[in-house]
């Protein structure tokens, strides 16, 4: 299961200006000091080399108390160009017609979506099409097409290799979290031009991934209630990302 704290966050930034690493920080409603991020890895094109800020019009409080200060792990897929389906109507509109067994009235648009695994809260998502998005400061370096190619499939890749080192590491007894992240928050810049040079998803492309994440989550529900009470949820996931992958 992952952390969904898209609705929490006030604000926040993410930096990618230093290869390789990934840092920010997420304010969220009811706690007081922001989340800090410390990630290894990179953005997709689109943010590589960037550092972005981005406040939510609507936050609303939710209970992440056990939701660690400190973010340490690897990064997922980050971007603000994924493209998803907005609706046109309210939530509660929604309802009424999922109801009715009417197809609700949407279009793509382009979405920001922070994803990590982390070593202590596992995999953390925020998904949002509403937040307010701006780049600040100077582009530092911009990432190759074959270069963000890697990176996507080291992405898909990362939840099965963080699962493997979680495990290896409770084996061991040992602390899975290195403290090896050099603080990046230093020297922000001025506010800069709010474009960049996006690289957006194709619809054809989201589609694909919306039918592979659909099909992924079947396949899971599927073995979670053949197997019974004694399912195991985590060696199920990976089991079945690894049958997706290949």
């Amino acid at each position: 299961m992952a952390w969904r704290i898209e609705e929490s966050v006030i604000r926040g930034e993410i930096d990618n200006r230093t290869r390789g690493r990934v840092a920010g920080r997420l304010w969220l409603a009811g706690r007081e000091e922001p989340i800090e991020l410390r990630l290894s890895g990179d953005c997709w094109r689109d943010l590589a080399g960037r550092r972005l800020e981005f406040t939510n019009p609507e936050p609303k409080a939710g209970d992440f108390a056990s939701l660690a200060a400190l973010q340490q792990g690897t990064v997922g897929d980050i971007t603000a160009s994924r493209k998803v389906k907005v609706p046109e109507i309210s939530l509660d509109q929604i309802g009424e017609y999922y109801a009715a067994r009417k197809a609700w009235p949407w279009h793509w648009g382009n979405s920001l979506y922070l994803e990590w695994f982390s070593e202590r809260n596992g995999r953390v998502v925020l998904e949002s099409a509403s937040y307010e998005l701006k780049i600040v400061g100077d582009t530092t370096w911009e990432m190759t097409p074959e270069e963000e190619e890697q990176q996507r499939r080291a992405n898909g890749e990362a939840i099965t290799g963080f699962m493997e080192r979680l495990g290896d590491a409770a084996n061991a007894g040992a602390d899975p979290v290195e403290d090896d992240f050099a603080d990046e928050r230093a020297g922000h810049e001025e506010d800069g031009p709010a474009a960049w040079n996006a690289q957006p998803q194709t619809e054809d492309e989201a589609e694909q991934i919306h039918a592979e994440s659909d099909r992924l989550v079947d396949r899971i529900l599927a073995r979670m209630a053949r197997e019974g009470e004694g399912a195991d949820y985590a060696t199920i996931m990976a089991e079945e990302i690894e049958r997706l992958r290949r």
